[in-house]
């Protein structure tokens, strides 16, 4: 455990020694003759243990319990006593379960689940470390979540577009209406249409910019997995710094250095939705150039902070997104998303696309490069190989 762990040689006789503490009558002696005792078998509930591994590292690597890799549907076992009776933990493919001999114990559930819960607090400070020099570096996996987003982004494109479609539609009225006859019956129909109008622009307004706001979401996710399957190496540091540029300078990073006329204005478009769309929304309400702001000019009144760039603000019209606005966003979203999946990039949206989880270790994106440097046919061996090792971990199929 010393040479996995970048900790000094202080530290861990101190961890040791703080959960034989905590953990006080629990003990690694075992018998295998006692194997079979262990018939009660109790659910251990996912919010006291929300990450089984850290019990696992705590009693067998902390406390020296024997251990068991792989079994039917269980990823691990881990044996021991408490209170000088048998115990054992198993991951199962249903949950963390906890095994004891039937009957009554020295120690309750409550006790053990009690102890272990602040021995996993005390494990967690101790390999906070480990998760420090592991990201700097790039020795990490992202959960592909490219999925989840797009299919939130075009939940409410579709909704914004059926919105705008029935603002267009002429109201139908039914027939042989009374109040439809003289005139106000007529007011009182054209009150309806206009209702009507008013009630489904509304309604595309707010889908469409859940959609802005969802795609941007996406984007910088995206981003963040299309840099590990680029395949191209990263420096010590190399996540850290990437993860934190902006989603303008991660595009140009992922893009390449050589843009044409037609990118450098898609990317203008999109900076421009985010400026006069995004951003409004999802900080308050403020805009960048202080078009939320309103300033009092002696002998005039009040005036936007921004002046004539006002015409551009989000609130300039009723409706800050009509059904325009929302076509020429979704236009420069189809865009975007053609320059992520082409050329260059096509190989790496396809290992995106079938939600491989990328690691972004010098290995893992060397295999990446070299994946895709194969063509077709190698990504295609890549994912199948991916997706059953995925599939075996996922149900447990040891």
């Amino acid at each position: 455990m010393a040479n996995d762990i970048p900790h000094s040689a202080d530290d861990i006789p101190a961890f040791k020694e703080q959960l034989q503490r905590c953990l006080e009558g629990f003990s690694s002696e075992w018998s295998d003759s006692r194997d079979n005792d262990l018939m009660q078998r109790t659910r251990l509930a996912r919010k006291d243990f929300p990450v089984p591994e850290l019990l696992l590292f705590a009693l067998r690597n902390g406390l020296g319990w024997r251990w068991m890799g792989h079994g039917e549907k269980v990823r691990w076992t881990v044996i021991g006593q408490v209170g000088g009776e048998p115990i054992a933990f198993e991951l199962q493919k249903f949950g963390l379960r906890m095994l004891r001999p039937a009957g009554e114990h020295a120690f309750d559930d409550q006790r053990v689940i009690g102890q272990l819960r602040g021995a996993i607090q005390i494990t967690e400070k101790f390999l906070k470390p480990l998760t420090e020099h592991q990201i700097q570096h790039g020795e990490l996996v992202i959960a592909n979540r490219f999925g989840e987003f797009s299919s939130r982004y075009l939940f409410f494109r579709e909704k914004a577009d059926v919105a705008f479609r029935q603002a267009k539609r002429k109201r139908r009225q039914p027939k042989n209406r009374p109040e439809a006859n003289g005139i106000e019956g007529l007011g009182s129909m054209l009150c309806a249409v206009l209702n009507h109008g008013m009630k489904q622009k509304q309604e595309g307004f707010f889908y469409s910019v859940a959609m802005v706001d969802c795609y941007f979401s996406a984007i910088e996710h995206r981003l963040a997995l299309l840099r590990a399957f680029t395949g191209e190496p990263m420096s010590e540091g190399g996540f850290r710094e990437f993860i934190s540029m902006s989603w303008d300078k991660k595009l140009a990073e992922i893009l390449g250095q050589k843009q044409s006329n037609k990118i450098r204005e898609t990317i203008r478009d999109l900076r421009r939705i985010k400026e006069r769309i995004r951003n409004p929304f999802a900080h308050g309400g403020f805009e960048n150039d202080k078009g939320a702001l309103q300033v009092f000019i002696p002998t005039v009144g009040m005036l936007p902070a921004n002046f004539t760039k006002y015409g551009e603000s989000a609130r300039f019209s009723l409706f800050p997104v009509e059904d325009q606005d929302h076509a020429e966003c979704c236009n420069t979203f189809d865009e975007v998303d053609k320059l992520l999946s082409s050329d260059h990039l096509a190989g790496p949206h396809r290992i995106l696309e079938a939600g491989v989880d990328p690691c972004y270790d010098r290995k893992s994106l060397s295999l990446y490069l070299t994946t895709i440097s194969g063509g077709d046919d190698s990504i295609e061996a890549f994912i199948e190989y991916w997706g059953h090792i995925y599939e075996r971990e996922a149900n447990m199929d040891y």
